[in-house]
């Protein structure tokens, strides 16, 4: 009974280590380095009995990527009022109070450049001149794109 422990935990231990420590094929990184889309949405507290509970409004965006250029125009509506986006939460709606979120290509990086608000924040996308450099799996290939607010509709 005694062997057959130890001949258990031979195995066990056998189980977890690795064999393969070469000729593994080394994986393509990718040199995209573009934005795919833009979103943007409202966020919110309101009192829910004791506490408070974070609401969430997507705002409705027409994005427009120009790959060529590097810009992305973004035509930002605010919904109607409904549920707990009430008339009254929808009027303190703002560009300067927006957060934001994009989807870039596999594996790359996104920062903003200078003041650009950062992106998954609430920030002021009310600002003339935004920026982000997107920068490839690569580590090579980064391109700077420009966000352009093209219009806020409320």
């Amino acid at each position: 009974m005694k062997y057959l422990k130890y001949i258990l935990l031979f195995f066990v231990c056998l189980s977890f280590s690795s064999c393969l420590t070469s000729g593994l094929e080394d994986l393509p990184s990718y040199e995209d380095a573009d934005v795919k889309a833009f979103t943007f949405e409202y966020r919110w507290m309101i009192k829910e009995g004791e506490s408070e509970k974070l609401r969430v409004q997507k705002m409705d965006t027409d994005v427009k990527i120009d790959v060529d250029n590097m810009t992305v125009t973004c035509t930002i509506t605010v919904p109607a009022a409904n549920g707990a986006f009430t008339r009254e939460v929808r009027d303190k709606v703002a560009l300067s109070n927006l957060n934001a979120y994009c989807t870039i290509s596999t594996a790359a990086t996104i920062t903003p450049v200078g003041d650009t608000p950062v992106l998954g924040k609430i920030g002021d996308f009310s600002k003339s001149d935004m920026q982000y450099e997107v920068v490839a799996a690569d580590g090579k290939t980064k391109k700077i794109w420009k966000l352009i607010i093209g219009g806020f509709n409320k």
